[in-house]
């Protein structure tokens, strides 16, 4: 497994306790916390993708560079 997946996993495990926190607590009572639960979702989600995004940009460009310094 390749530390892109291994980060995706971490964050998609993170939003989804994160979610399971928000509605444990909406089901004692407080039931404007379901959708701060669904909003964290949300933004967990934007910054994986975000993060991925990254990650590959920075791969293509060392892979790049590696290929230009091999090649001399």
């Amino acid at each position: 497994m390749n530390v892109e997946t291994q980060f995706v996993r971490a964050m998609v495990g993170y939003a989804l306790a994160r979610a399971h926190n928000q509605r444990a607590k909406a089901r004692g009572g407080r039931n404007e916390l379901g959708a701060s639960a669904l909003e964290w979702a949300i933004i967990s989600a934007i910054l994986v993708a975000a993060a991925l995004a990254i990650g590959l940009v920075v791969r293509g460009v060392i892979d790049k560079r590696t290929g230009e310094i091999q090649n001399g």
